[in-house]
C-alpha cells in the first residue's frame, strides 16, 4: 500500500504528504532542531498524549520538513458525548516556512480523518496560530475546556481550542468542554 498522498498544486509542483511509520524525538528534532519546548507551551504546565497517527512532508534531499499528527479523543461538549479527532504536533523547519507545507500536511490528516468517519477535529494552540487555523476552516470553541491531567486532575485549558466540521452539517454543542483524557 502507497502511504503517500499528493497536495493540490503548490507553485514549487505539488506537494507529496506521506503517512509516517513513526515519529519520535529524533523526527520531531530533525523538522525544529533541538531544544526543550519546541512548540512553546510548557508555560501550561500540562502533560500531553503523543498523537498515533502522523503525516510529514519530505524535502527532495530526504529530510523530514514539516509534520501533523492525529489521536482520536473522547470529550463532552455542552452535555453531549463526542470522540473527535485530535489534531496536533504540527510543525514546519523555520527554513521552510510560508510555503504551504503546514497546510498540505494538516490538510492531508483531516482528509484521513474523514475516511475514519470522525464529524469533528479538535486542537489546540497558541493564541497567534489561530489565525492560521482559521483559514484551514477551524473555529474557536468559546466555552471554557477543561482537561484531564495526571492523578486524575482537571485543568483548564490555556490554549485556543479550535474545531473543524469534518462531514457536511457537523455543528458543535453549545456548552463547556471536557475533554476525557489528557490532551493531544
Amino acid at each position: 500500500m502507497d502511504d503517500r498522498f499528493q497536495s493540490e498544486q503548490h507553485p514549487a509542483g505539488p506537494l507529496v504528504v506521506e503517512r509516517l511509520a513513526r515519529y519520535a524525538r529524533a523526527e520531531q528534532e530533525e523538522i525544529l532542531g533541538p531544544g526543550e519546548d519546541p512548540y512553546g507551551v510548557r508555560y501550561t504546565g500540562l502533560t500531553f498524549l503523543p498523537k498515533e497517527i502522523h503525516f510529514g512532508i519530505r524535502a527532495a534531499d530526504g529530510r523530514l520538513v514539516a509534520h501533523t499528527g492525529l489521536l482520536p479523543l473522547p470529550l463532552t461538549a455542552g452535555g453531549t458525548d463526542l470522540v473527535v479527532m485530535g489534531v496536533g504536533g504540527v510543525c514546519v523547519a523555520p527554513d521552510r516556512r510560508g510555503g504551504g507545507l503546514a497546510q498540505a500536511v494538516v490538510g492531508t490528516a483531516l482528509d484521513h480523518a474523514r475516511t475514519l468517519g470522525h464529524r469533528h477535529a479538535l486542537l489546540f494552540c497558541r493564541p497567534p496560530l489561530a489565525a492560521f487555523y482559521r483559514g484551514l476552516g477551524f473555529r474557536e470553541v468559546v466555552e471554557e475546556v477543561t482537561v484531564e491531567q495526571p492523578e486524575g486532575r482537571l485543568a483548564v485549558m490555556p490554549l485556543c481550542t479550535m474545531w473543524v466540521p469534518l462531514t457536511a452539517g457537523a455543528g458543535w454543542p453549545e456548552g463547556p468542554v471536557r475533554l476525557r483524557s489528557l490532551p493531544m
